[in-house]
């Protein structure tokens, strides 16, 4: 049997941490060439009652009935392809070092589904949110809300490459970002025109919420489960 070596560990785990970054950025930078390069990019094409590849598989759409676990690795705007890029480096990075990229990926998919989920949801709640039946939307930003949710729960997680800056840092902006693009601006800001077709990327909600959830059954620290243990022994006594 091989004796465990710390250094050995830690060096693993970076390179899989920095493989996941690279993988998160690289995603986000093909699939916003491919937007703009597709159909999905005309909002007359997404009328069509014709097949459409990035539509239909990889954008959750307004009339659809069912959340689509895809969406989460699609992204429309070059704007939001960086700022994903920065979060997966100085957030999604660090994080994976210490979770596992076992538990990065279901975080990173199971916050993109959620995040779909809540664009339906709330598009039932509110019929104002969708202008018309064919509104679409990505969840690559519900995804990497997961972790910037997530980042707010570690304290002693850093940004790489910097003097103890803790990832929160980013994650608090990140935050406040997707809550202006989803809730502030289409509606303080923006002029929506009746008729416009929209392909957004909301439904970061459910992205906050699955991170919580699975932080909480998943994520806990040995002194959690340390204290769970001595509470039901107590109250067994």
């Amino acid at each position: 049997m091989c004796a465990y070596n710390p250094q050995s560990a830690l060096y693993y785990a970076d390179v899989l941490s920095t493989v996941a970054a690279m993988v998160m950025v690289t995603d986000q930078t093909l699939f916003m060439l491919f937007h703009y390069n597709s159909y999905a990019n005309n909002p007359v094409m997404l009328r069509s009652p014709k097949p459409m590849v990035m539509r239909d598989i990889f954008l959750t759409k307004s009339s659809s009935f069912m959340p689509n676990p895809l969406s989460c690795i699609y992204v429309t705007s070059a704007l939001d392809c960086f700022v994903n890029s920065v979060v997966a480096y100085t957030v999604a990075k660090p994080l994976c070092f210490i979770m596992g990229w076992r538990h990065t990926v279901a975080l990173y998919f199971g916050a993109g589904f959620f995040s779909s989920f809540a664009y339906l949801f709330s598009g039932q709640i509110n019929k104002k949110k969708f202008i018309t039946e064919f509104d679409c939307t990505c969840t690559s930003n519900g995804s990497y809300a997961g972790f910037a949710t997530l980042s707010l729960l570690t304290k002693n997680c850093f940004i790489p490459f910097s003097k103890n800056v803790p990832v929160y840092y980013v994650g608090i902006p990140y935050l406040m970002k997707c809550t202006y693009d989803e809730y502030i601006g289409p509606k303080y800001v923006e002029k929506r025109k009746s008729g416009n077709i929209e392909v957004r990327n909301w439904g970061f909600v459910g992205g906050v919420f699955f991170s919580l959830m699975y932080a909480s059954l998943f994520l806990r620290t040995k002194g959690d489960f340390a204290l769970a243990r001595k509470f039901f022994h107590n109250i067994k006594k």
